[in-house]
């Protein structure tokens, strides 16, 4: 027995590629078209939709009028979340139908459920009554059972659930409202008159798009929202919907090296992630969360009860971790571990801290002035002078507080050939990567910071980093700001603190003037602190400052004279 094997013709020395046999047939249109209708609904039931709708549009290619295959389209189409085409093509078989006087129960069927799955509950309800009145006997079935689906949805969404929702969020659903009126308007006029309007420049041909910032408080409420949301609705799987959405941006799977896959797998993965939206969307509108919530505590009573043990829970246990987090920077504090100790406030206050309401953490100002104040005091304690103290060659100022500058690093020259030479060092150096992103961490916490002496502490941070890069005067610019802040909060310390950063860069530079007048104002706010400790450091800074500028004075004017001597000679 002969096995059949798929004939081709063979390619044709290169004049043209290798064609499958059938292709080669002369068929009738309508043969053709039964073929690709055929093999869309094979691949429509391996659920390999992209395939299955390349050949639904082939056939349809050979004949529009095919009512079948825009009914298979449309279901194939609802499969995939693409809703408003499975609905167009389903109204387009019924306006097909109707021209030739026949009715079709499927395809009505196939209306309604298009409309119920676009959360049209009203027009899917009245298409329902008007099906059951065309149709009689069995094929009224399927009409009523979606019927009763619908009104169910209905009485969900409308319920008693609704009235305690609106009564709670009455408020932020007239904010909304006006925001998506205001979305959907449509304005016609030219773009400049809009910017006029509105006081802005009116001579922008492109305007320009803000980046939105939004609070850490706010990010977390948000990802909290979507962590409930996929709880509620999909159970278990939750998990992976956030692993697909965190494929999005994987740099493990969107290799830059993978030329070919990476555009391909990201399309992929986005498409893929709003399918899944889209069906969430149609189990959201079908059972609302507000309508979960009052069905999982239909007692009000019970329901507060809940509330206020979460929250005094929840109370309880932000307070022992503030405790806790205290007893740790005391610690840190006596064993004079300043750099960790400087890294775990960064951790507490920028990443645990900030997330806490005044609901939560009623206290939350005397904490953080806690926190501060104590980093304060033993940044501060550093300062001391030390035993048989001597004024060297050096700048006294910058052995007294044991800053040692760094060295300006040499511009490489281009080399042509290296292309280590070609790049900008700014981009390659892990050192300034890692500073500008600090810089970026700090300056999104200040835009969000509300109290003075934590925005002293975040500009006194960041003028530490300009500090260690050489950016002397970006570094002295920031010092100001935060020592304007610590003025604001009446923080004398951070206030010292603050003048001894402008200290360090003006010693970094050997600008007396500068030092001197930085010293002069250190003293006052150490006369504030009544720290004898402090006193005698700035006081010795201030002598020592003088004294090498009477050095750096008569150095000065010895190469003067002898630079006027070899000029005579």
């Amino acid at each position: 027995m002969l096995s059949i094997l798929p004939i081709s013709v063979p390619q044709a020395q290169g004049v043209e590629a290798e064609i499958p046999i059938w292709e080669k047939i002369d068929w009738t249109p309508e043969i053709e078209q039964q073929i690709y209708k055929d093999w869309g609904k094979y691949y429509s039931r391996r659920r390999r939709e992209n395939i299955a709708m390349h050949y639904y549009d082939k056939a349809l290619q050979l004949s529009n009028d095919d009512y079948m295959t825009l009914y298979h389209r449309s279901q194939s189409k609802r499969k995939t979340a693409k809703t408003l085409g499975a609905l167009e093509d389903s109204l387009e078989a019924k306006r097909i139908l109707r021209l030739k006087s026949v009715v079709n129960a499927p395809i009505n069927l196939e209306v309604c459920d298009a409309l119920y799955e676009l959360n049209q509950f009203e027009k899917a309800k009245a298409e329902l009554h008007n099906n059951k009145r065309v149709f009689t006997g069995n094929k009224t079935k399927a009409f009523e059972d979606r019927l009763i689906v619908v009104d169910e949805n209905i009485k969900d969404a409308c319920g008693d659930g609704l009235s305690p929702f609106i009564l709670e969020n009455e408020r932020m659903m007239s904010h909304v409202k006006d925001l998506l009126n205001e979305k959907f308007k449509v304005d016609n006029r030219p773009l400049w008159k809009i910017l006029k309007e509105q006081n802005k420049c009116d001579i922008l041909s492109i305007p320009e798009c803000k980046e939105e910032l939004l609070s850490p408080l706010e990010i977390a409420r948000r990802k909290r929202a979507f962590d409930i949301c996929y709880q509620v609705y999909i159970d278990k799987s939750w998990i992976d919907i956030l692993f697909l959405k965190n494929l999005k941006n994987n740099p493990s799977l969107l290799l830059d090296q993978c030329k070919m896959s990476k555009d391909f797998l990201g399309t992929m993965v986005a498409k893929q992630y709003e399918v899944v939206k889209k069906f969430l969307k149609i189990i959201q509108a079908r059972s609302p969360m507000y309508y979960v919530r009052y069905k999982k505590y239909s007692n009000k009573d019970r329901l507060l009860k809940f509330r206020e043990a979460l929250l005094n829970r929840i109370q309880y246990q932000t307070r022992r971790n503030m405790i806790s987090v205290l007893q740790t920077i005391t610690r840190l504090r006596y064993q004079k571990n300043l750099t960790r100790l400087s890294n775990y406030i960064e951790e507490v206050m920028g990443d645990y801290t900030v997330l806490k309401t005044n609901r939560i953490m009623p206290w939350k100002i005397e904490f953080i002035n806690d926190v501060y104040n104590t980093l304060g005091l033993a940044l501060s304690e550093q300062y001391v002078v030390p035993k048989n103290f001597r004024i060297g060659e050096k700048n006294p100022v910058l052995q007294l507080l044991h800053y040692n500058p760094h060295k300006v690093k040499e511009i490489n020259t281009f080399v042509f050939g290296d292309r280590s030479t070609h790049q900008d060092q700014e981009s390659v150096d892990p050192t300034i990567i890692k500073s500008k992103r600090l810089i970026s961490r700090l300056e999104k916490r200040i835009v969000f910071s509300k109290y003075s002496i934590e925005k002293a502490y975040l500009l006194h941070q960041i003028a530490c980093i300009h500090l260690q890069s050489n950016h002397y005067d970006e570094c002295c610019f920031v010092a100001r700001k935060a020592l304007q802040e610590a003025e604001l909060c009446n923080s004398n310390i951070w206030s010292f603190l603050s003048i001894i950063i402008t200290v360090k860069s003006n010693a970094s530079l050997n600008k007396t003037e500068g030092i001197s007048d930085a010293l002069k104002r250190a003293l006052l706010v150490a006369e504030k602190l009544q720290s004898p400790q402090i006193i005698e450091f700035v006081e010795t800074c201030i002598s020592g400052n003088d004294r090498f500028s009477c050095v750096r004075g008569i150095d000065s004017r010895r190469e003067s004279k002898a630079h006027t001597r070899k000029s005579l000679n």
